[in-house]
């Protein structure tokens, strides 16, 4: 999904951005920085990483570096698909230590958002399958929740700029699914105008 050199490299650099602001959720020592839930974190950060790679500019995707991401997201998918039906961060199942609920709508998003993730790089890895009919209904349905959840997290935001004492961390944290939910929505868009183009109904 890359697009020109200029614009690959802002976004590039703004996916990083939003990567290292959620290291710095996780190692943050802050008491409002829940650290039960260092999973949440970890997986905004390899979406960020994700949609990083996915944007940068043409030419650097490799076939191999593809296919390892598709690999990648379909192992994080895998994982928040059982914590959802776990409700509660997997580490703490693993290791055998409290850990605090998980909530159901934050983790199906998760899911939402790394399996989209996954068949983008699918797409990108076979255009032959981003030009069936199947895949066109996929694409159209990706977009429109992804607009939805632009419009919820824009939402969000502006409630956060509302409050008397705003905390900083979720206003970035609520700005950064904001970020990522329009940028992926774009990139569906892309997709479809791309297979429309191509003569595909």
């Amino acid at each position: 999904m890359a697009t020109s050199s200029p614009l690959s490299v802002f976004w590039s650099l703004l996916f990083l951005l939003i990567a290292c602001f959620y290291l710095f959720r996780l190692v943050s020592v802050r008491p409002w920085i829940d650290h039960g839930d260092a999973e949440n974190e970890v997986g905004h950060g390899v979406m960020a990483i994700g949609m990083m790679v996915m944007l940068a500019p043409a030419g650097s995707l490799t076939s191999d570096l593809i296919r390892g991401n598709i690999i990648l997201f379909a192992l994080v998918s895998l994982w928040w698909t059982i914590r959802l039906f776990a409700r509660k961060p997997l580490f703490t199942i693993l290791l055998r230590i409290k850990g605090g609920h998980s909530p159901f709508r934050s983790d199906a998003i998760h899911v939402f958002m790394h399996v989209s993730m996954c068949y983008l790089f699918l797409l990108m890895n076979s255009m032959a399958l981003s030009m069936t009919q199947p895949a066109t209904y996929a694409t159209s349905l990706f977009f429109v929740v992804y607009a939805f959840l632009t419009l919820f997290y824009a939402r969000e935001v502006s409630k956060d700029f509302q409050t008397a004492k705003m905390n900083w961390l979720q206003c970035g944290a609520n700005l950064a699914h904001l970020l990522m939910s329009a940028v992926m929505g774009w990139m569906f868009l892309e997709m479809l105008s791309m297979t429309m183009s191509m003569g595909i109904r």
